[in-house]
């Protein structure tokens, strides 16, 4: 299929949500993962997963972006529109993609971070280590309590195989991303104010679980960044999703600023400030690696976190 519009999208978050400097590369349409909160769900997109095979297009529209521009690094986000590890064919284009990217980003003299986002296993198959001038790849893996994965995410990989993909990818020379998104309150045991307590602390405690198993499989230092956000919903989604009786449909979510539903402020701030404090108890290195996603600046600060960006994010080997 031909892409007609642009492949570069600066990221838009949306009304007053903190920006993270990404842009979006988008290469394919759609996926059949079946995730029950999915936006392209609930946008006018092909109803079966696509890619774009036009990629002289998305060459030019990088050499004008690099060319244009006096900042020296930029960060690609290759897995909003697509899941970017979906199939075979899609991992072959992003090779191309990558190459396009690296052989221009040499050239206009520029570095960038290449991020692939997944909820697969699928680099299993992958046998070959990647290095390209110029930048670094990121296997970001979203990761999910199994609990929503098996009620929410239907055809993606368990809990178990999503870390293992991340040691293996670590093996490949791949830097890491750790994406906490979206965090999901389920299982709700009741509608009480202490029911609401309780079924938010089960959730923290089982991140807490999550996170300790994560960071103890794999190589510290190749962690890029932690990323993590709640679920927010459309007000479409909302709507449809509360006609269906879906359990995402939590009683207490309000319609924000950005026109998306979302958990209350105390809600969300309560399971970031755990989750922070947890990761900080466990690596302080860590804690300076980790940002919210999709967040007003007002959480940011009810957190105590210093606003910053993808590309703000320092490493050991940053070369540029």
């Amino acid at each position: 299929m031909i892409r007609k519009t642009f492949f570069i999208n600066k990221y838009d978050y949306g009304k007053n949500v903190v920006d993270l400097n990404e842009y979006v590369i988008s290469f394919g349409t759609n996926c059949n993962l079946g995730c029950e909160y999915c936006y392209l769900k609930f946008s006018k997109t092909p109803t079966i997963p696509v890619i774009y095979k036009n990629y002289q297009k998305l060459e030019e529209e990088a050499k004008v972006l690099f060319s244009n521009s006096d900042r020296e690094l930029f960060y690609f986000n290759l897995g909003e529109t697509t899941d970017s590890l979906l199939t075979e064919k899609h991992f072959e284009f992003l090779q191309k993609i990558i190459e396009i990217i690296s052989f221009l980003a040499k050239k206009y003299k520029k570095f960038c971070y290449i991020e692939l986002r997944t909820k697969t296993n699928n680099i299993l198959k992958l046998n070959k280590n990647l290095f390209f001038e110029n930048m670094k790849l990121i296997y970001a893996s979203s990761l999910s309590l199994n609990e929503t994965i098996k009620k929410f995410e239907h055809n993606t990989a368990t809990l178990n195989q999503r870390i293992e993909s991340l040691k293996f990818a670590e093996s490949l020379g791949f830097y890491l991303a750790i994406r906490l998104e979206p965090i999901i309150i389920y299982p709700v045991y009741g509608i009480k104010y202490e029911d609401i307590i309780f079924s938010v602390e089960n959730i923290i405690e089982k991140y807490k679980s999550l996170i300790k198993l994560v960071l103890e499989t794999i190589n510290l230092k190749k962690i890029h960044s932690i990323t993590m956000s709640t679920l927010r919903l459309t007000k479409k989604q909302f709507k449809i999703l509360k006609e269906r009786k879906s359990k995402l449909c939590f009683f207490e979510m309000f319609l924000c600023q950005d026109a998306k539903f979302r958990y209350s402020r105390p809600i969300r701030t309560t399971i970031y400030n755990k989750i922070i404090e947890f990761i900080k108890s466990t690596n302080d290195e860590i804690l300076k690696k980790t940002l919210l996603s999709f967040e007003f600046d007002y959480i940011w600060q009810d957190c105590n976190l210093k606003i910053k960006k993808l590309t703000d994010v320092k490493d050991e080997t940053q070369n540029c």
